[in-house]
């Protein structure tokens, strides 16, 4: 078998023909996932004291120590749920799809998953990453408060950083955080490097963004060459560097500078701000399960949300079932601070992968420069990626919201071929499909 498909000439097909095999390539591979952890729960199940299967899929397969006990991991959930086990068998999801579900398992239980004939379908119709968040979502719906609480506290518990140097000479530092904290890390990191990087403006720029991150960080530990640590004086007299709750140095002040079309930045933005989302019932107590999450980060428990409300700016923003939109007319091109809070709540990241959304731009659904001059409305604005963002726009397609809440692209009616991109299918219908936010 490896040798034909080795020796399979690919530059006589077509991309209809690719496509197909590519279809074909994912419903194989899931069903030797789904035959891998049969063999492996077979293998523990023997008895004889000899090797186990974590390590001889290790020994044989090749993979890492940790990939291994994934997979193991993976095994002994699925003969606990052969609804999943069986939708990856047949190639209806793969086993990312199947270790998002393994997870939601753990945090509520094996029976409650594969019964639930609603996420699996979710599972089967949604790339792994936005399987991935809707599993999350219905792990946090089906959650109990308490278990919340003691996850967090568990997290927190294995808050960890290591430093070290490498054989290149390199310092290197890594952390581990709970998510809570990693959300405030994160921003004040985000911000920061943007800020830098927007310095930094022109086409020949002097440095990357990873340099930029690097910059970042090592001002934010008042490490920066030439700058002062927080709290401390400087040698000569001079004042310390200025610094925010946190104890974050603030980077010298810069013009922020548009990035698209669409989309200028926010500045030291909301983009950039820890976004606390609760539904009303949540706040009052009346339903201890109702969404309550950090916008890119989230399901967080209802006591970190009084916790973060003593030291956060509050702002109330009312949604309808479908949203209740911000008018901004066409006096403006970019957001508002107010519309990005809106777009964070509703959106949540990419609304075709995802993303975090300090990683997003709002997209304007119906152009906002000439011929269309389409407003700058909540309701024709979408959170997308730098790179589906800079997909849309360079393959002409039109993101569209459906009313069950998901959002699909298709090429626009300039009939102008929108080629693919980025690992994308063909054309022959919506390109991409979002999870259905908040059901």
């Amino acid at each position: 078998m490896a040798a034909k498909l080795n020796n399979l000439d690919l530059s006589v097909m077509s991309r209809v023909g690719l496509s197909d095999a590519a279809v074909g390539v994912k419903r194989v591979r899931a069903a030797l996932d789904a035959f891998e952890a049969r063999m492996m729960t077979a293998m523990d199940g023997l008895g004889d004291g000899g090797t186990g299967s974590t390590e001889l899929v290790r020994a044989i397969g090749g993979c890492s120590q940790r990939e291994a006990r994934r997979r193991a991991r993976r095994a002994e959930a699925l003969a606990q749920m052969p609804s999943v086990a069986s939708a990856l068998g047949e190639g209806d999801i793969t086993a990312e799809h199947a270790d998002a579900l393994v997870k939601a398992a753990e945090a509520t239980s094996a029976e409650a998953v594969d019964s639930d004939r609603r996420l699996l379908a979710e599972a089967k119709s949604l790339p792994a990453d936005l399987a991935a968040r809707a599993a999350g979502d219905w792990t946090h719906r089906h959650q109990r408060a308490q278990d919340r609480e003691a996850e967090l506290r568990r997290q927190r518990a294995m808050r960890s950083h290591r430093m070290w140097v490498d054989d290149n000479g390199m310092f290197n530092s890594h952390a581990r955080l709970d998510p809570v904290t990693g959300a405030r890390v994160r921003a004040i990191l985000t911000d920061m490097t943007n800020r830098l990087y927007d310095a930094d403006g022109g086409g020949d720029r002097a440095r990357t963004r990873q340099h930029c991150h690097a910059d970042a960080f090592t001002t934010a530990v008042g490490a920066e060459p030439g700058r002062p640590r927080p709290g401390s004086k400087k040698p000569d007299g001079l004042e310390p560097a200025v610094t925010d709750r946190t104890g974050a140095a603030d980077p010298p002040p810069v013009a922020s500078t548009p990035i698209c079309r669409c989309q200028g930045r926010l500045g030291s933005s909301p983009r950039n701000q820890i976004l606390v989302i609760a539904e009303t019932g949540t706040i009052t107590g009346v339903d201890p399960n109702g969404r309550c999450e950090i916008a890119g980060t989230g399901p967080i428990p209802r006591s970190e949300l009084e916790r973060l409300a003593c030291e956060a700016d509050l702002f109330g923003v009312l949604f309808s079932r479908s949203g209740l939109p911000l008018w901004h007319g066409r006096k403006q091109r970019t957001v508002s601070a107010q519309q990005w809070r809106v777009l964070l709540a509703r959106d949540r990241g990419c609304v075709l992968c995802g993303t975090n959304p300090s990683y997003c731009h709002a997209h304007h659904i119906v152009a906002w420069s000439p011929p269309a001059r389409g407003p700058t409305n909540i309701d024709n604005l979408a959170l997308v990626c730098s790179r589906h963002h800079h997909h849309i726009h360079q393959h002409d397609l039109t993101l569209t919201r459906h009313s069950d809440g998901h959002w699909t692209t298709t090429p626009s009616s300039t009939g102008r071929s929108p080629g693919i991109n980025h690992g994308d299918r063909p054309h022959t219908g919506p390109l991409y499909r979002s999870p259905r936010l908040g059901a």
